[in-house]
């Protein structure tokens, strides 16, 4: 069980496939934090600069970095590699579907939909990049999951001390008031609960 399951007191009893659903959403929780140099506490760490365009040498180790390197993607391709590497940690399958500006591929955005299955539940993972013109890259993450129970119960195990706002019946944001560009969103399923993670960052890689 993860230290923030445990931190957040989940409700002893559940099934291993609930118990599967909630890990892998709590591993996703920290996905871009971790990318763009943040500590899980929110102490913040050294922003990892951007790798120029022409040192690009080594493969990327994910599939959806391979596949980005591979239709020209230089600028970005940090970026992507390091979230993907984040967001596919404990999965035992992955595959990418992507779309790209063919005649200009490293200036203009990238979006990719990944899928990633675990052992006992599968996700998707939605990321944009785009290159900014102050340097660096700007970053939509999604991770989409689900879990077999009620959103609350989700909530009570995982995003103690965040603020809830309804958006839409049975929809409800979730903000950490420490990290105001990362929300959680709780969608209503019966008897399942959809689980929207979405973080954002603006300039990834620029020293500050």
């Amino acid at each position: 069980m993860s230290t923030a399951m445990k931190r957040h007191g989940l409700v002893r009893g559940v099934g291993p496939a609930i118990r599967a659903s909630l890990v892998s959403a709590a591993v996703a929780a920290s996905v871009l934090a971790h990318a763009q140099g943040l500590a899980g506490d929110g102490a913040a760490t050294p922003t990892p600069t951007p790798t120029p365009p022409t040192s690009v040498a080594t493969t990327p180790a994910t599939v959806l970095g391979r596949a980005a390197h591979a239709i020209g993607i230089r600028r970005c391709a940090g970026a992507i590699d390091a979230v993907a590497s984040r967001a596919f940690v404990n999965a035992q399958r992955q595959d990418v579907v992507l779309d790209w500006d063919r005649s200009n591929p490293d200036g203009a955005p990238f979006f990719s939909l990944s899928g990633i299955e675990y052992r006992e539940s599968s996700a998707i993972l939605s990321l944009t990049t785009s290159p900014a013109l102050q340097g660096g890259c700007t970053i939509l993450a999604e991770r989409i999951s689900s879990a077999p129970l009620a959103c609350r119960e989700v909530a009570r195990a995982e995003l103690t001390g965040y603020q809830a706002a309804a958006l839409v019946r049975g929809v409800t944001v979730y903000v950490d008031p420490h990290h105001s560009r990362e929300t959680v969103t709780l969608v209503e399923a019966p008897p399942s609960c959809v689980i929207v993670r979405r973080q954002v960052q603006f300039s990834w890689g620029v020293s500050r």
